[in-house]
């Protein structure tokens, strides 16, 4: 392709941004999306990561009222009675196992809010730049580190209240047995039948309940921990990132050139030059306020080199990029089009990670 195509291909994309004409963000990226179920599927997958708070279990767990019966005076009505005796105490164990666990889903929900929001805080300054190892922001990582500890404390008293709702479901079904049984005890009168009835059926239910509980708290803990294992790798590396000040470093050096190249009016995928990004903007969350550090970045390394090139990377936690990490990326092209840098200095593509953010490189 001639050097005028290239420069009439080039001035059409900056024509399309800066004239506020409207356009699909797709004619901007290398095909490397994938289809749109795809991009549909990354999307939500993305949007199911971001999520601030653990996804626990939701239900409360409350036994049926176990039923009254008069003493027939037959050995079988005797068995009733105490049949009924440990029923009850097995509901009254559930109720205590419940109690127990909406005090650890309370402690777990206040705990995370505590933690999202001071990594937040850290979050939200090294998007614009701090000092290198700034003892304020490890001290608000200490903080974090702590709700981790919270964090582990929880799991573990999950781990425990699973133990005593295993042993109570159990027991539960033990007794089923034992009602069932039962009927099969001679000298036994109409109402002691009657009564061994009624307590299967509420027995029973109550054995449906106990598993549930069971389920719903080993669902608990397995998603605890995967929760625990996210907050501490995102520890790590906000540590790695407060040592430099920044998601980015300032100083990455400048290369000449530009290999941006043009068919079909679909701009190729570029080459990064420099393994570390210049900027990131990590999008984590909704409002997320990365101007003012995609400014001082972008003035930082135009004041070393005028024509330098930027590679605008969209990333997504999926396969391929989703819609929201190309609209990402798309809006920060068109912020550093106002910033003064060419379109034609500006090369967009997209990669999977492990994480829904936009890196800048440069070359």
């Amino acid at each position: 392709m001639t050097k005028y195509a290239l420069k009439m291909s080039c001035s059409l994309v900056a024509m399309m941004v800066l004239g506020g004409c409207a356009y699909s963000s797709d004619a901007l990226f290398p095909s490397l999306f994938g289809s749109e179920e795809q991009e549909a599927v990354a999307a939500e997958a993305s949007a199911t990561e971001n999520m601030a708070l653990p996804a626990l279990g939701s239900t409360n767990f409350e036994p049926v009222k176990v039923s009254d019966g008069n003493d027939t005076g037959t050995f079988v009505g005797q068995k009733v009675i105490t049949f009924r005796k440990e029923l009850n105490q097995l509901q009254t164990s559930i109720r205590n196992n419940n109690a127990q666990l909406q005090q650890i889903r309370s402690s777990v929900v206040s705990n995370a809010l505590q933690y999202h929001k001071t990594i937040g805080t850290i979050e939200a300054k090294l998007q614009v730049g701090t000092t290198p190892g700034n003892p304020h922001m490890f001290n608000m990582l200490e903080e974090a580190q702590n709700n981790i500890q919270v964090m582990n404390a929880n799991t573990n008293a999950l781990t425990q209240l699973a133990g005593k709702v295993a042993a109570d479901t159990a027991n539960t079904e033990y007794l089923v047995n034992a009602v069932r049984a039962a009927y099969t005890i001679s000298g036994a009168v109409d109402e002691d039948h009657r009564q061994l009835r009624v307590l299967e059926n509420e027995a029973s239910q109550t054995a449906v309940l106990m598993n549930s509980l069971l389920n719903e708290v080993n669902s608990d803990i397995s998603r605890q921990k995967q929760y625990v294992n996210t907050a501490s790798e995102t520890v790590v590396g906000l540590s790695s990132a407060i040592k430099v000040g920044s998601f980015g470093v300032s100083n990455v050096p400048l290369y000449a050139g530009n290999s941006m190249s043009s068919f079909g009016g679909v701009v190729s995928a570029p080459t990064v030059n420099s393994s570390t990004p210049l900027f990131v903007a990590k999008f984590n969350k909704s409002g997320v306020k990365y101007q003012d550090g995609l400014k001082q970045a972008v003035s930082s390394a135009l004041s070393k080199k005028p024509n330098v090139v930027f590679d605008v990377v969209a990333v997504s936690p999926s396969t391929g990029a989703s819609a929201v990490a190309k609209n990402n990326a798309t809006q920060i092209f068109q912020e550093m089009i106002e910033m003064g840098v060419s379109a034609a200095n500006i090369n967009l593509s997209a990669k999977s990670g492990n994480s829904s953010e936009v890196q800048i490189f440069v070359k």
